[in-house]
């Protein structure tokens, strides 16, 4: 009975635990005009065991649509794990932004340019 109830139950927790994954945030997405600037500002999240925020070099990559991943700018946070950076794209198409901050919570942003 118990290997029947097992056989039973594990494909049903199997199927619940995959899908949970479907449930991610979707990547922002913005439309603008070649020569617009597109600004990000974000805060870095808690050091691993600690109470202050990761603070260090922020790494911003970008892609053009299915191209492979070049860096194009990094900063460095402040003391309170503040950063910003400024962009200009100058070209057409779809522009794919990952950011990559000291706390490794990275931030994705997806820029179509006309």
């Amino acid at each position: 009975m118990r290997r029947r109830l097992l056989l039973i139950v594990a494909p049903a927790v199997l199927a619940v635990s995959l899908a949970v994954p479907c449930l991610a945030v979707a990547t922002p997405r913005f439309s603008m005009k070649i020569g617009s600037t597109f600004t990000v500002t974000g805060q870095t999240g808690s050091a691993a065991g600690k109470r202050t925020r990761a603070v260090g070099k922020v790494v911003i990559s970008g892609r053009w649509g299915a191209g492979s991943w070049h860096v194009i700018a990094t900063t460095v946070t402040d003391n309170g794990g503040n950063y910003r950076f400024t962009i200009t794209p100058r070209r057409r198409g779809n522009l794919t932004l990952r950011i990559a901050p000291p706390d490794h919570k990275v931030r994705r942003y997806v820029l179509h340019l006309r």
